[in-house]
């Protein structure tokens, strides 16, 4: 593994992007959501995206500065085109939108289509905190899962985030995907030569596998969110959101965009409400514990500690992940000899490859 600090990753990646024609505002913001994911230790979603990105950008496939439009829209709700810009630039704008018109009437939601990867949705949802509200956020992902009962992809993995203000507390943010996983997380167990818990994936034949490299490879799929037997319970949800991301927004079987913000004041007052809080993640944390737990975490929790631990230790790169990054940035002419970064290892203990099996 390679280690580098945000800083040294936020200046390489904007230099590439702006190498690519991206213009150099929004190839910073774009690099700023990336590594804030890998802060988070939500690697998946973080700067192994920056040679994808730019190629699709080479390829016209992402149009950079481009502008977002207002199709249709109400007091409370907004139907909104990307115009084939970065996800990241859409997202950021919608929810702003989404954002304005709850402070006027109390809950908004905001759609978008024709709009690229949005990446960590968490992101989003967690733009409603600033205003102390409740953000919503969900975008539809790849087509991955298996309906119950079938074993061919069919359904998106339809990551979805809430973001909910507390008290004393870390801020509640769930941030989840209706399948086992992200394509991203795949790609970074099967480079690690790790397994998965069997139950997550089966094959074209629909065997079970525990092998990522698998599904990496385009075959077979995942299987719906829940224990075993309750996989129904995933696959409505994922329906759910792949109708609210589709049809009802004129995206179907495309990437659409989904936000949504709450007005926390317009229901209860502010400090009555994160009281509340206080007193529901408390007597949460105090559950006995069960073995080999050593503190109950509430979501969002540990990506906020791991923040603050790979801002004094640094960003852990596998090397095949950097490496393509160095070579996108050696392809477009960029510098890449203040960018070494420090070799590293990290322990690997499970198939998560985060903190999250603590939760």
């Amino acid at each position: 593994m390679v280690i580098l600090t945000d800083w040294q990753l936020r200046e390489l990646g904007t230099k590439i992007f702006e190498a690519v024609g991206v213009p150099g505002d929004e190839a910073a913001w774009v690099i700023d959501c990336l590594v804030e994911s890998n802060l988070k230790g939500v690697d998946s979603h973080g700067v192994q995206w920056i040679p994808e990105y730019a190629k699709m950008v080479q390829e016209g496939k992402i149009k950079p500065g481009a502008k977002i439009m207002v199709l249709k829209e109400t007091v409370a709700t907004a139907l909104l085109d990307g115009g084939g810009g970065f996800g990241y630039t859409m997202a950021r704008e919608a929810m702003m939108v989404t954002i304005r018109k709850a402070k006027e009437v109390g809950v908004a939601y905001s759609g978008v289509r024709n709009i690229h990867h949005i990446g960590r949705v968490g992101k989003w949802a967690e733009m409603a905190l600033e205003e102390e509200m409740i953000g919503i956020a969900s975008q539809r992902g790849g087509t991955y899962i298996a309906p119950w009962g079938g074993i061919e992809r069919k359904l998106p993995i339809a990551p979805i985030a809430i973001a909910i203000p507390t008290g004393d507390y870390p801020p509640i943010v769930i941030d989840m995907s209706l399948g086992p996983m992200a394509y991203g997380r795949a790609e970074i167990l099967a480079m690690r030569k790790q397994k998965v818990p069997m139950g997550w994936l089966v094959d074209n034949e629909g065997k079970p596998t525990d092998d990522p490299t698998v599904f990496c490879r385009g075959e077979g799929a995942q299987l719906p969110l829940g224990q075993t037997g309750l996989g129904y319970k995933g696959m409505s949800l994922a329906m759910v959101i792949d109708i609210f991301l589709g049809p009802l927004i004129g995206a179907f079987q495309k990437q659409g965009v989904f936000l949504g913000a709450i007005n926390i004041e317009t229901f209860t007052p502010l400090d009555e409400f994160k009281k509340d809080m206080n007193d529901l993640v408390a007597n949460i944390k105090s559950s006995k514990l069960a073995p080999g737990f050593e503190e109950i975490m509430i979501p969002g929790e540990p990506e906020w500690r791991e923040r603050k631990r790979r801002l004094g230790e640094g960003i852990f790169l596998d090397d095949a992940v950097y490496q393509r990054i160095l070579d996108t940035a050696n392809k477009v002419g960029v510098d890449t000899s203040q960018y070494e970064g420090e070799p590293g290892t990290i322990e690997i203990s499970h198939p998560s490859y985060t903190l999250k099996h603590r939760y």
